[in-house]
């Protein structure tokens, strides 16, 4: 199953394995939201009364928009020029018509550009009904008409289908509670449990050099403030100090890393916690 967004590092993959290791408690605490993957299976598993998602970009807010439904009726197609002006202030243009969700570049190249919007719009004056059958279907008579004999996608309708599909989580939506903030300035509700989804740069963010989404991360002032912290603590990473015990760990493939040998980019997801308990 996919958890979350569409979302560059999203934790979707291993979303259950995470959850499956968290303890129950009355609240959960997803620190660095990004995608929401975590926060999503959270829902899902029934483990947490309430879900508080925090994250300094917008992608939370765009979680918990689809979940509302705002969504169902999405046809827009959105410009280069459109992405530029629109992406600060629209979740939606930012994360869904970005080149690999990394809400900065736009999501095609300019020679392509004007051949997917005319895909685009086929598919919604032939009946696309949101559909992942009927969009491959629309897609393949258009591929026909056009004499394309590629591979050929529409990635921001697929991203919108993952959208569209977070809806039937409405029921739950009053368990989510949203903030963008400083992840030291989230107060922490008594009997809860914290999940961190740090960035993983770390000779960079030990350096002080690390940005995260505009805002530099320090990854020694993290440290510093999981093992002061009074409420258990659960981070995410491939490199911790020694005090913090590893509970769980994965290898998985990662874009974001170094090839080996054989050529597939892997890296050894790790979860560390802090060695405090759940207060009952």
């Amino acid at each position: 199953m996919k958890y979350g967004l569409p979302y560059r590092g999203s934790k979707s993959r291993i979303a259950k394995d995470i959850i499956d290791v968290l303890p129950d408690a009355n609240n959960l605490y997803d620190l660095f939201a990004g995608g929401c993957a975590i926060t999503h299976c959270a829902l899902e598993s029934g483990k947490y009364k309430k879900v508080f998602m925090n994250d300094l970009n917008t992608a939370p807010q765009l979680f918990l928009d689809a979940v509302a439904g705002k969504y169902r009726n999405e046809k827009r197609w959105i410009s280069r020029e459109q992405f530029r002006a629109e992406k600060a202030n629209d979740a939606y243009v930012r994360w869904v018509w970005s080149f690999g969700n990394n809400g900065c570049s736009y999501l095609f190249g300019s020679a392509i550009e004007p051949l997917k919007k005319a895909a685009h719009e086929y598919l919604f004056e032939n009946g696309y009904d949101g559909t992942k059958e009927q969009r491959l279907e629309l897609i393949r008579q258009f591929k026909a008409d056009e004499n394309i004999k590629s591979r050929f996608q529409l990635e921001q309708l697929e991203q919108l289908e993952r959208l569209q599909q977070l809806e039937r989580l409405e029921r739950l939506e009053r368990r989510i509670v949203v903030s963008r903030r400083d992840y030291r300035k989230v107060k922490i509700k008594s009997g809860a449990v914290v999940y961190c989804d740090i960035p993983y740069h770390q000779k960079a963010a030990q350096e002080g050099k690390e940005t995260y989404y505009g805002v530099v991360f320090n990854a020694a002032a993290f440290y510093e403030w999981v093992a002061a912290a009074d409420f258990p603590v659960y981070f995410s990473s491939v490199f911790a100090p020694k005090k913090f015990k590893v509970v769980w760990k994965k290898e998985k493939q990662c874009t974001m890393n170094n090839k080996n040998s054989h050529g597939k980019k892997t890296v050894m997801e790790k979860l560390f916690w802090n060695g405090v308990s759940v207060c009952k």
